[in-house]
């Protein structure tokens, strides 16, 4: 049997580490070590936390081999991201005919993934993958549909025009 074996100001340290913690997992990895040297085999550790015996053993190895440093997750949290996270940004850009942006080289009028990394690599410089690219916007909230088409024009004033005559179908005409 695995077990882990505490000195008695490592157990106290163990033990200030768990009253001080507030992540979930943190206090999982402290609280088996702290069962394992109380006499709790490795399965009953792993069905108290509903992990594999593996992830308790490998717990136990780590804390032995380094400590309470040696628990520490063994990665780094990653990059912040430079997308923008906000679902407004996005619905903006969509607005937008992708031939409007002189930098993606485009007569296209409908936004495909392909384009959206394109415009992540032009406009935000940041390198993206589709897949990326669907998983943000399903987080987000937006909808990715089969595209429809957007008629635009370069003409400022386009969008004004366009409700008006949106407008005036709306209106009932005279004699009807």
């Amino acid at each position: 049997m695995l077990y882990a074996r505490l000195s008695t100001e490592d157990y106290k340290t163990l033990q200030e580490e768990l009253d001080k913690t507030t992540d979930k997992k943190w206090y999982q990895r402290l609280k088996s070590i702290q069962l394992s040297h109380e006499g709790y085999g490795v399965p009953k550790i792993a069905e108290i936390f509903d992990l594999n015996q593996h992830t308790i053993r490998k717990y136990i190895k780590r804390y032995r081999d380094g400590g309470i440093e040696g628990l520490q997750r063994d990665y780094a949290p990653g990059a912040s991201p430079k997308v923008p996270q906000q679902k407004e940004y996005w619905e903006e850009v969509l607005r937008q005919s992708p031939c409007q942006f002189e930098k993606l080289n485009t007569g296209a009028r409908n936004w495909t993934q392909e384009l959206l990394v394109a415009y992540c690599q032009h406009h935000l410089g940041v390198t993206m993958t589709q897949s990326a690219i669907s998983g943000l916007f399903k987080r987000l909230g937006i909808r990715w549909n089969r595209s429809r088409l957007r008629v635009s024009s370069p003409d400022p004033l386009y969008q004004v025009k366009r409700q008006r005559i949106d407008d005036l179908k709306k209106k009932p005409t005279e004699g009807s």
